[in-house]
């Protein structure tokens, strides 16, 4: 009992370092982005969308530098799901929030794009190196594709504050304290990420849980919660292109710069194979019907941005979190 326990509270231990290491990577990164001038949706699909990106790449290194690939593919394919379907499900019910039309004509059909791929490389239950590599070239094109449509007329990052007169030795100051946050946050998610997964890994063990559905469950949703809290409060806060920004770029963050870097460090497989799954039509395989998740899930809110004219109010948010929810019970049923 009482080494469950001390587990237990290493892994929320580990929690509170990613959720503070991710504030002060975010805060840092958005005060820089907001000093020089740079578009809110830019900033949620890049900075920000890294800072709460970067528990998941931490957790899954640490994983893959175990041996525990599983983790890291579950780690992936849940966090995406907790994204979509749990996190702008959430948004969206507080207040509808309003796609910026380059955001839904351009990254959200990426998005799709790049979820479609990874589910056919990682079909047969393997992401090799070359599978990494070709992700990893996703993830440049999306950086190059970002930064040179950055001047896209969309909301520009408001100056804070206390920065009255930006002159250039403010700027510079700023710059600096901004890359310091930054670098601290960086610290506190590496921490984090390593106590996580020896923690999770012991929970699994002794519970009789597989890696993967840890990875897609409880480690899913510990390393979202910055997405959560970033979305939220940019929902609140009427930063509609902060808040999806945040979560599309999220999710390209966990599949070209999660999933295709730690996959060049080591072949990712799926725990146990592929075996189907009893009472699951054709014959799919866990994973499978994980990764079919994720598709339809992205597949939805693609479509719910078309029809809704770049608009997801409460009706699509209920519908989002009914859909999470269900993904969940299918998951945990036919583990």
């Amino acid at each position: 009992m009482i080494p469950h326990l001390w587990q237990t509270i290493i892994f929320l231990a580990g929690i509170g370092l990613l959720v503070g290491g991710a504030w002060l990577l975010v805060s840092g990164g958005s005060r820089v982005a907001a000093v020089l001038r740079v578009p809110t949706v830019v900033v949620g699909l890049t900075i920000v969308a890294f800072g709460t990106s970067a528990p998941e790449l931490f957790v899954s290194l640490a994983g893959a530098l175990k041996g525990n690939t599983g983790l890291v593919l579950g780690n992936v394919i849940g966090s995406n799901v907790v994204n979509l379907g749990l996190i702008l499900g959430l948004a969206a019910l507080l207040r509808p929030v309003i796609v910026e039309k380059g955001l839904s004509r351009k990254e959200v059909p990426l998005l799709l794009g790049a979820t479609i791929l990874f589910t056919i490389l990682v079909w047969d239950g393997q992401l090799g190196r070359w599978d990494a590599l070709l992700l990893v070239a996703g993830f440049g094109f999306f950086m190059w594709w970002t930064l040179t449509n950055r001047d896209r007329g969309a909301v520009v990052t408001e100056v804070p504050e206390e920065l009255p007169h930006i002159d250039p030795d403010h700027r510079t100051r700023e710059v600096v304290r901004g890359t310091g946050l930054s670098l601290l946050g960086v610290v506190g998610l590496a921490a984090g990420g390593h106590f996580i997964v020896s923690s999770a890994l012991v929970l699994a063990v002794s519970i009789g849980i597989s890696e993967t559905m840890i990875g897609l469950t409880l480690v899913a949703v510990g390393t979202s919660l910055p997405e959560l809290a970033t979305t939220v409060v940019a929902a609140m806060r009427n930063q509609d292109d902060l808040a999806l920004g945040n979560i599309i770029g999220s999710n390209l963050f966990n599949i070209l710069a999660v999933a295709g870097p730690v996959g060049l460090i080591r072949n990712l497989d799926a725990e146990g194979g592929l075996p189907p799954v009893a009472g699951v039509p054709l014959q799919l395989s866990q994973l499978q019907v994980q990764m079919i998740s994720m598709l339809v899930l992205t597949f939805m809110v693609f479509t719910m941005i078309i029809l809704g004219r770049g608009r997801i109010g409460r009706k699509r948010g209920t519908a989002l979190l009914l859909t999470y929810a269900l993904i969940m019970f299918l998951w945990t049923t036919f583990n």
